[in-house]
């Protein structure tokens, strides 16, 4: 018996419910800036040693003190407290700060209590079924230590408090019971709840932690730096037949304005449309692009785009844009023309900004173009000409180039000669332009891993290229890859695939693993994720149920979570009385498999039968060792009446052994 204060809170209680805390905050900690994550983990630490040296609660003053200046530092980092980001971070450091006066069960029910409602907010960041798991992770430290608090607080102000007598996989146990009983009760409300077109985790468009993914510039090393995430960017499923993996160019951002080093969009390229688009019903290349969030406004395509999805433009440099950030998992029915012709005639707007060059810049570079230009008599000749320098002198593709300065081609060219795709596309654009070639940079991603069960290709960040175009008389703007004159592996296999390892953690069989999962992430992307208006609507449409109206669908869910609550309340007995039996002492527990046994055998005993008489009728009646069955019954005698006699073990034991045979 254990000796509990009134309206005192249990030292193993603050414990569970500091765990719970930290469990649901901490990939929130994770993207936190560096200065905030020691301010919100100082209250927790204090918490802590305040428990273990028996210091009191602080002062009033002090604790107003701490939240002010916990406010503060939120708004000077985040620019205020609008926003996913800066909301979630002050709702944990809220809860950090609601430990300085956590010193009864009732402030500690409220703490345990709001880290369940932070386990959701992690679906406003991430939506895999990795996140899933650890979601379950931080209900079940929250209910268990909801629980502990329960029982303790049944017992406030009494001067003894029984011992529970669980342990912590029994605690687990029983908070999963909990969770599988609230489980069909969750998918009645998920299945069920009017979706008003949009799935319903969708996300408001703000940018204060973009994603990872192509940024709308280019320096050398930009895209390089991608070349070591594995994470998806999109899934394409084709209609009809795919291309081939050297034909499957995504279309992202496209660079005209370059400064020596860095690539940029025009403001042409965000306020211009294109003036005409490949025809629809021609289009040979039909497919489904299911793309992750990215907080950026790109639509990655084939060229060229034949439909324009709702919410999104086509821009004059054909580039598929969305009006508002992609914060949300989000599926497009595409179709793109390979054959289209892009801007067969080129304004001089256009040609001005497609032959612009920052003066004074990679003089080694221009003289050797001049000298090119003297003797080619075309411009596909100079095309020509710089992709035979690229393939037959020493140039290599490598992810570990060396710096650049100033003159970054001149360097490139002459010097260095090792590079990325970004180094080589760069180059070669810049080297069209000192020829009078418009030229302009063009990034997104290239090839992608086509699964054969799923039949879709996924495209992941490492995927991420970088090629040139070229406006040529009577072609209009053409598509050149400098890098597959230098390592045409590229586009014919992967980026990974040309080197053995990237990574400590890249093996291929790790790699092969990733794919294997995406298949199951794929699944759950169509059928939870995205599980919108759409899906609801044909979902009920395979039942009959063409038209639901919101109010059919809010009585429908009503009415299924009450019939799912009459099924649990009538199973809830059984389940009652099953677990009851798993928490029997574990002397009955071994009288009752000792039963069973004999029943097994032949032997049915009478509920009315002692020990000592269960024991004298089996031995009549089995093919067994009297003495061993006698020993059994005088053993959990003096278990069950004499409990402290340490012999559980042997009498467990005895009964795990025992094989009865019946009688011939």
């Amino acid at each position: 018996m254990n000796t509990l204060p009134a309206k005192s809170l249990h030292r193993l209680g603050i414990f569970w419910v500091i765990a719970a805390l930290c469990i649901s905050m901490f990939p929130q900690l994770l993207s936190m800036p560096g200065h905030m994550i020691p301010i919100t983990l100082l209250p927790i630490a204090w918490r802590l040693s305040a428990e273990l040296r028996g210091w009191k609660p602080p002062a009033m003053l002090v604790r107003i003190m701490a939240t002010v200046l916990a406010v503060l530092a939120l708004v000077l980092t985040y620019g205020g407290l609008l926003g996913r980001r800066a909301a979630v971070s002050m709702l944990v450091l809220m809860l950090s700060l609601k430990l300085l006066e956590t010193f009864r069960t009732r402030d500690a029910r409220i703490v345990a209590s709001l880290s369940l409602f932070l386990c959701g907010t992690q679906f406003l960041f991430s939506q895999g079924i990795p996140m899933i798991f650890y979601v379950v992770a931080c209900l079940l430290s929250a209910l268990i230590a909801l629980m502990y608090l329960h029982r303790r607080e049944a017992f406030e102000g009494k001067e003894e408090v029984p011992d529970s007598g669980r342990g912590l996989m029994s605690e687990l146990g029983f908070g999963l019971r909990m969770l599988a009983l609230a489980l069909p009760i969750g998918l009645v409300f998920f299945l069920l709840f009017p979706r008003w077109g949009s799935p319903l985790w969708g996300i408001p468009e703000d940018a204060l932690d973009a994603r990872s993914g192509l940024s709308d510039t280019m320096t050398p090393g930009s895209i390089q730096n991608l070349f070591m995430d594995d994470s998806p960017a999109f899934r394409a499923t084709f209609g009809g037949t795919m291309p081939s993996r050297s034909e499957l160019y995504w279309r992202g951002p496209v660079f005209w304005e370059f400064d020596g080093l860095t690539w940029q969009r025009t403001y042409l390229s965000r306020s211009l449309r294109a003036e005409s688009k490949p025809d629809l019903d021609t289009a040979p290349l039909l497919y489904e692009l299911q793309m992750e969030p990215t907080e950026q406004h790109w639509i990655f395509a084939l060229d060229y785009p034949a439909l324009v999805p709702r919410g999104t433009v086509l821009s004059m440099d054909y580039q598929l844009l969305s009006r508002r950030p992609v914060t949300a998992l989000r599926e497009y029915v595409m179709a793109s023309d390979p054959n289209f012709i892009d801007t067969p005639r080129l304004k001089q707007t256009l040609r001005r900004l497609a032959l612009d060059l920052p003066p004074d810049f990679n003089p080694r570079t221009r003289a050797m173009i001049t000298e090119w230009r003297q003797d080619a008599a075309t411009d596909t000749e100079i095309v020509r000409r710089a992709l035979a320098l690229f393939n037959q002198e020493e140039f290599h593709y490598t992810l570990n180039p060396p710096l650049l300065t100033r003159d970054t081609v001149d360097e490139f060219l002459f010097d260095t000669r090792e590079g990325f795709c970004e180094h080589y596309a760069s180059a070669f654009t810049v080297m069209m332009r000192m020829a009078g070639i418009p030229a302009r940079v063009v990034t997104g991603y290239q090839g992608g891993w086509y699964s054969e069960i799923g039949s879709y290709v996924l495209v992941r960040q490492s995927d991420a290229h970088a090629w040139s175009e070229v406006w040529l008389p009577g072609a209009g703007w053409t598509r050149i890859d400098p890098t597959a004159a230098v390592a045409p592996q590229r586009v014919q296999q992967s980026a990974t695939d040309l080197f053995a390892q990237r990574h400590m953690f890249d093996f291929e069989w790790l790699r092969s693993a990733r794919n294997t999962f995406d298949l199951i992430q794929r699944s759950w992307n169509n059928w939870v994720v995205s599980f919108g208006a759409d899906r609801q609507s044909r979902m009920f449409s395979a039942f009959g149920w063409d038209v639901l109206s919101s109010a059919k669908l809010v009585i429908a869910m009503v009415a299924g979570v009450l019939l799912v609550s009459a099924v649990i309340f009538l199973l809830l007995p059984s389940f009652l009385k099953f677990h009851s039996q798993r928490q029997l002492d574990p002397v009955v527990r071994a009288l009752q498999k000792f039963q069973r046994k004999l029943r097994k055998a032949g032997f049915a005993a009478s509920p009315s039968m002692g020990p000592m008489e269960l024991a004298q009728g089996a031995g009549s009646q089995l093919e067994y060792n009297r003495d061993g069955i006698t020993r059994i019954a005088r053993l959990y005698t003096l278990c069950r009446y004499s409990p402290d006699n340490g012999k559980q073990t042997e009498l467990a034991d005895l009964v795990k052994h025992f094989q009865p045979r019946p009688s011939s």
